[in-house]
């Protein structure tokens, strides 16, 4: 299986999440087995979440959130970061704190309980789709483990994680990410309310071998990271995302814990389906708990109170497509307009006697 990952992987990224846990084996999520023959190029223009498989993930967290007898707000996004729906639970805490372990911080959104829940959400959501390919699958707590000041957290004699940081790309002047203005937003990929996320609850979502999108899961009211992965923790959060993902988990040989960096075995989840409290593959129909477990959540900027289906990454209408004119058939791409034109950038490469248009290349690495 190739390992491919778009240079999109590094160019979006914050820091902020909570539990921990070391664990090398799997048994997380469900099983969620790519295609027979896939060879880790199986997007197509159908891949993508659809509105009925939206109002299913909603389902599944809901359900879970029940019967663990707590309220959340569930976000989910596609590969790109259109924000295709948020849910808030009856109850569900509608600002939450940011927290970093130990204490000893001061200043800035620190111990502040000011931070809109749907922005926490969506930043989880964010964070699991835009780090995972179709050659590794990350999530939230795989964020945590490496953005801290030392891989691995904890281990002080050890430099800081390969992404420490990596936040700063996701400053809303980037040219790489789209800021949502009065009208309609521009083709993605979109910028994260928060930045990405290190606090266990955000998931990817796979459709046939390939990344469709995110869940993100907030019910606990704080927004922090793990400074201890030693133990094996049980996350409300991490548990209700892990539900909701039922039949889109990320293929279990492409998940953080079957890939090493720098001769350390990365994270994934902490949650395991033998944790769960309810039955994924019985929750009700969404129709049955809208307006009655919770409502669709307007976030100014990011998402109507509706469900809507993403869109196909690599496909024009994602802002992402295939270049067709220096590196066609070479796995490189280049960022699009609504109208499918590429998009001027400060960062570019010039694209020959062609064009003297100003074009940015996002290359795919496939050793």
């Amino acid at each position: 299986m190739k390992f491919r990952a778009p240079v999109l992987v590094a160019l979006l990224l914050v820091a902020s999440a909570c539990g921990g846990g070391s664990r090398p084996e799997s048994g997380d999520v469900d099983s969620s087995t790519p295609p027979s023959g896939c060879d880790g190029s199986c997007a197509n223009a159908t891949s993508l979440l659809s509105v009925a498989d939206v109002e299913g993930v909603l389902a599944r967290a809901v359900n879970e959130a029940q019967t663990r007898g707590v309220s959340g707000t569930i976000a989910i996004v596609d590969r790109v970061g259109n924000v295709l729906a948020v849910f808030r639970m009856n109850g569900a805490a509608t600002a939450i704190t940011i927290a970093s372990p130990g204490g000893g911080i001061d200043g800035g959104l620190e111990g502040v309980n000011i931070i809109p829940d749907g922005l926490a959400a969506i930043s989880k959501a964010l964070t699991a789709a835009y780090l995972s390919t179709e050659g590794n699958a990350f999530s939230t707590r795989t964020a945590s483990q490496i953005v801290q000041d030392h891989f691995n957290p904890g281990d002080n004699l050890q430099p800081a994680g390969p992404l420490f940081g990596v936040q700063f790309s996701q400053l809303p002047c980037s040219d790489l990410v789209t800021r949502y203005g009065g009208g309609a937003p521009d083709a993605g990929p979109h910028r994260a309310p928060l930045g990405l996320a290190a606090d266990s609850g955000g998931l990817p979502l796979y459709k046939g071998g390939t990344p469709v999108g995110g869940v993100g899961v907030i019910s606990d009211g704080v927004y922090s990271y793990d400074a201890d992965i030693s133990d094996i923790d049980q996350d409300d959060d991490e548990l209700i995302a892990l539900a909701a993902a039922t039949g889109f988990a990320a293929p279990d040989d492409r998940r953080a814990h079957r890939i090493a960096v720098d001769g350390r075995t990365l994270r994934f989840t902490d949650a395991r389906e033998s944790d769960l409290l309810a039955n994924p593959n019985s929750a009700p129909a969404f129709a049955t708990i809208n307006n009655v477990a919770g409502t669709l959540l307007a976030v100014p900027g990011y998402v109507a109170a509706s469900t809507s289906a993403g869109v196909a990454f690599g496909e024009a209408a994602s802002g992402i497509r295939a270049d067709t004119l220096d590196y066609a058939g070479l796995d490189a791409f280049v960022l699009v307009d609504n109208a499918n034109a590429v998009k001027n950038s400060r960062i570019y490469v010039t694209g020959g006697s062609q064009t003297s248009v100003k074009r940015f290349i996002i290359a795919v690495y496939k050793p």
